[in-house]
């Protein structure tokens, strides 16, 4: 017997996921979300909390590829983030016992980014697609914001002076990123928004860049991750809709 439980349809699979996403995003919409877990340091705050020199700290962001954000000129730094290349720091100081850092094996792994494996599993693809369209609710979600701009559909919405808190800088300095560098947000009437998610998103990827124009090997390393992942994702959000147009004839 070919039910849905035992042999399930492509349709049938397709409003399942549709009916899961749809009722975990409703429940996203309307849960009490406390604001992002994650807390910014400055790079002399973690020095006190490390016990580690600014300059040394500095130069973890170079040679290491710490993970840190960079607003405009001023980096800031995530506790949890930065926690596993301190430890390595402390316990093996400039040494490279993984050999993680050899400019060879780094060079080597850049030039096999282009051989990952595109993901196959169809759920997962129709997954990312459903929660992509639901994202793009716009309306819905500005009417929502207005009435209270906390959190949409799992993310954080911020004005530009709680997103300059976060950020550990000033409200024209977001304001800056907005309209010099292309930061994500949107508007409504006159007022800017910020969707915490996506500006830290984006600072990332333009913080690994900026150090990869400037030919760190290491820093290349993480920016190309970061576009193959994103050509993945184009890739499998096309074969998907590929599929799903071939499934209505």
């Amino acid at each position: 017997m070919n039910g849905p439980l035992n042999n399930p349809s492509f349709e049938y699979l397709l409003g399942s996921i549709i009916k899961d996403e749809i009722s975990t995003s409703i429940n996203d919409l309307f849960r009490n979300k406390e604001y992002s877990s994650k807390k910014y340091l400055t790079i002399k705050e973690v020095s006190s909390l490390t016990g580690i020199g600014s300059s040394i700290i500095r130069q973890l962001t170079l040679s290491r590829a710490m993970p840190h954000r960079k607003v405009k000129s001023r980096i800031i730094l995530d506790e949890d983030e930065i926690k596993e290349t301190i430890e390595n720091y402390k316990k093996f100081g400039w040494t490279d016992p993984d050999n993680h850092w050899d400019v060879k094996s780094v060079q080597s792994e850049i030039a096999h980014f282009h051989k990952k494996e595109t993901p196959t599993m169809i759920d997962e693809i129709l997954r990312k697609i459903i929660r992509e369209e639901l994202a793009n609710f716009s309306n819905e979600i500005k009417n929502y914001a207005k009435k209270d701009k906390e959190s949409y559909y799992g993310r954080t919405v911020l004005t530009i002076k709680e997103a300059a808190n976060h950020f550990r800088t000033s409200s024209s300095t977001i304001y800056n990123l907005i309209k010099e560098d292309g930061m994500p947000h949107f508007k409504i009437y006159s007022r800017h928004y910020i969707v915490l998610e996506e500006a830290e998103a984006y600072l990332w990827r333009e913080t690994a860049k900026s150090y990869a124009d400037e030919g760190n090997i290491y820093w290349q390393r993480i920016l190309q991750n970061l576009d193959w992942e994103e050509r993945e994702r184009k890739a499998a959000y096309e074969k998907a809709l590929k599929r799903l147009e071939e499934s209505t004839y």
